[in-house]
């Protein structure tokens, strides 16, 4: 059975591992992350990620993470049945042939 998105986001907030570490941020801005936590939550080093300020704190998720939560919100609204890349990339053919026909009209 599948369950609702909103029912997820409150049995995760309730299973949360909440843990930390004391850090300390550099005169230049830097903050440096121990290797424990960063090798826990899969950051590699020169890997990109999604800074986020949720409810007065900084989030900071792998883009992994972040495909898969738009993946789950697609799928959830029913949207991964009806778009592919491939109806995307088609898509966006025909904008740039209409584009292309407009610019020609212009001239």
């Amino acid at each position: 059975m599948n369950m609702g998105l909103a029912q997820e986001t409150r049995r995760s907030a309730r299973e949360t591992d909440v843990r930390g570490v004391r850090g300390r941020v550099s005169e230049t801005g830097r903050l440096s992350l121990p290797a424990e936590l960063r090798r826990e939550v899969g950051l590699e080093k020169g890997g990109i990620v999604r800074i986020e300020v949720v409810d007065g704190a900084i989030r900071i998720r792998t883009m992994k993470d972040v495909k898969e939560h738009v993946r789950g919100l697609a799928r959830a609204t029913g949207l991964a049945d009806k778009a592919s890349v491939a109806d995307f990339l088609a898509f966006r053919a025909d904008e740039r042939r209409r584009e292309a026909a407009a610019a020609k009209g212009r001239k």
